[in-house]
């Protein structure tokens, strides 16, 4: 627990009112990855798992309003997935892990036992991480967001794990859930499977994605763009290439150059 606490030192910390102000998160679904923002540094990568085709988790803007520690598991009603399931109080076996973050009704940012299958399709909707993870993340939005139990009570809560403690957060994090399976990171194009089947792979995609990192696309011949995609679809989970080693030294988009220039 010492060196999960000690990884927090890299976050800034919480002003005297513990306003959680500019920190956010934001998690592509396809990438099956959660970024922690403060400001505009990104300060945490997690790998997680999101929901399996048919248990698609949702997208677009939501809000981490409360965690739960140490819970319980509760098979929700009606779902013919969870028919078999028991109630299951908190410990290493639990579905939920040692921590859940609530964003939407029944959806959560939670633990797992099941850590082999993080960054695959997984779970029936929600985001399940790491416990070393979602400890970590849990905590920093303690020493932010919440007035009610400080983060420096965290290790004796989870030495307890026989009592769930409830923790509503006086600011809310933004969490933003974004669906997209084609964007420009760091100078390298991605293109990562389309696990829901939502679209199919066109150049329009590339072109948006490249316009979005800031260059312009309109030097890039089409069928270049094409050749491109049909070996993302031979490869075998997320095809990823350098944009110069692509496409060749591509100019600035029209506006990000109007805007160095000022």
């Amino acid at each position: 627990m010492q060196a999960v606490l000690g990884l927090l030192l890299g976050v800034r910390a919480a002003s005297a009112q513990g306003d959680a102000t500019g920190l956010r998160l934001e998690l592509n679904i396809p990438a099956q990855r959660l970024v922690l923002f403060d400001g505009d540094s990104a300060v945490r990568r997690y790998t997680v798992s999101v929901g399996q085709p048919g248990h698609d988790t949702p997208d677009g803007s939501f809000t981490i309003q409360r965690a739960e520690w140490n819970p319980w598991w509760r098979p929700p009603e009606g779902r013919a997935w969870a028919k078999d399931d028991k109630v299951t109080p908190p410990g290493p076996e639990n579905p939920m892990g040692r921590v859940k973050l609530f964003f939407a009704p029944y959806y959560y940012l939670h633990g797992t036992p099941h850590e082999k299958e993080l960054g695959t399709p997984a779970s029936h909707g929600c985001v399940r991480m790491r416990n070393t993870d979602v400890i970590e993340l849990a905590t920093i939005l303690h020493r932010r967001a919440s007035p009610t139990m400080p983060a420096s009570s965290i290790p004796a809560v989870l030495r307890n794990y026989h009592n769930t403690r409830w923790v509503d957060f006086r600011s809310q994090v933004p969490l933003t859930i974004r669906y997209q399976p084609v964007v420009v990171e760091a100078g390298v194009l991605k293109i990562y499977p389309d696990i829901y089947k939502r679209y199919a792979l066109n150049p329009e995609m590339v072109y948006q994605a490249l316009l979005a990192a800031g260059y312009d696309p309109g030097a890039v011949p089409r069928d270049t763009v094409r050749d491109l995609l049909d070996r993302s679809r031979r490869a075998r989970g997320t095809f990823a290439v350098p944009v110069r080693e692509a496409f060749g030294e591509l100019p600035p988009a029209p506006a990000a150059q109007a805007a160095a220039t000022r």
